[in-house]
């Protein structure tokens, strides 16, 4: 066997996102691909690198252990041609042999255990590694699709003065991308107010409705990203944090509702993000695998959520000041300097190299 074949170590993790962050963060690795199994049901996998060190992370559905309880992982080593060493392995009577196989991320491999019982993987890659080409687009609505953040700041600033509050761009960044209902339960608690998070929800959302109806711009170069996947008969959905009436309020002001098969809200999917239900149902709806969606989104809970869904995601930080978050990093394609470096040509010729 040659000595300058490839090697990995592969853990099984219980949370894919948490751990592919853990480790790009801490440790300072890189992410080479994530890839959902079309061979075995619920198995999603990240490949990670640094320097000369390879790092598979599986996530199995329903597979599930707690903090400190050791997890099946393993060793994987190359081989040139795991179909005839598998023959000659398979007369000399080792535990745990699995005929060759080809994976669906481009590997012709079998494994074995060892006296151990530790999994070994011998592999060969047959193919470069290619994701399923995108087909379906899924945007967030506020400060994504349309300029309504400074509305919101408005709405925020307005409930928090009538108890003496002063809002301020740091304060307001704190709740960029989270539920409604989540930051009135962190306002009520941090600055000892007495209503509950239910009122102060409401009466900011009535103000919001309000600001909204007045004026809600649509970002330009974003319509334009939108209308040449419609062209290109890409099937489109909105899931917004916002309630759905906001939602499909604006859509209808600005004309953007015949673009969008599916319009949807985090209130229906029952969970904010980061929690990726508001985008895994939009995929449902619009009958396309997770995998080959893209989910365009303008902050780090959103980003997180499409990556929990197993989709890809474009970035637009909606408060690009630095530093970003760390999350904003892990997107597919970040535009880091937000919307006025964001280019619709440049996000169709990424698609467009992704289907290679």
């Amino acid at each position: 066997m040659k000595t300058d074949l490839s090697a990995h170590l592969g853990l099984e993790v219980d949370d894919l996102f948490a751990q592919e962050r853990f480790y790009r963060t801490v440790l300072g690795f890189s992410t080479l691909y994530r890839y959902t199994s079309r061979n075995t049901p619920g198995l999603r996998t990240v490949m990670l690198r640094r320097g000369r060190i390879d790092l598979e992370l599986l996530h199995r559905d329903g597979a599930t252990a707690s903090v400190g309880t050791p997890r099946q992982g393993h060793v994987a080593f190359e081989a040139d041609d795991p179909d005839a060493l598998y023959a000659t392995l398979c007369g000399l009577g080792l535990a745990g042999l699995t005929p060759p196989r080809d994976t669906g991320d481009g590997f012709r491999e079998f494994s074995l255990t060892d006296p151990e019982g530790n999994r070994i993987e011998l592999f060969r890659r047959i193919r470069p590694f290619a994701r399923p080409a995108p087909a379906a687009a899924i945007f967030d609505l506020d400060g994504t699709l349309v300029d309504s953040e400074r509305n919101y700041y408005e709405a925020d600033r307005l409930l928090l003065a009538d108890y003496g509050v002063r809002l301020t761009p740091e304060m307001k960044r704190r709740y960029v991308g989270g539920g409604i209902l989540d930051m009135a339960r962190d306002i009520r608690v941090r600055f000892g107010i007495g209503e509950s998070a239910e009122v102060l929800a409401a009466r900011k959302m009535a103000t919001y409705r309000k600001l909204a109806r007045e004026h809600t711009p649509v970002f330009p170069e974003m319509r334009t990203c939108a209308e040449k996947l419609a062209a290109r008969g890409m099937p489109l959905a909105v899931a917004s944090g916002s309630p759905i009436d906001v939602v499909t309020m604006v859509l209808a002001a600005n004309g953007l509702d015949r673009l969008f098969a599916v319009v949807l809200s985090t209130d229906e999917a029952g969970r904010p993000k980061p929690d990726p239900a508001v985008f895994v149902e939009a995929a449902r709806r619009l009958d396309v695998a997770p995998d080959r969606c893209v989910v365009f989104e303008d902050s780090a809970p959103g980003i997180e959520a499409a990556l929990r869904g197993g989709m890809r995601c474009v970035a637009i930080p909606s408060a690009p000041e630095p530093p970003l978050d760390p999350r904003f990093d892990m997107a597919d394609l970040l535009f880091a300097d937000g919307m006025p470096s964001f280019d619709a040509e440049s996000v169709l010729s990424w698609m467009d190299a992704s289907s290679r």
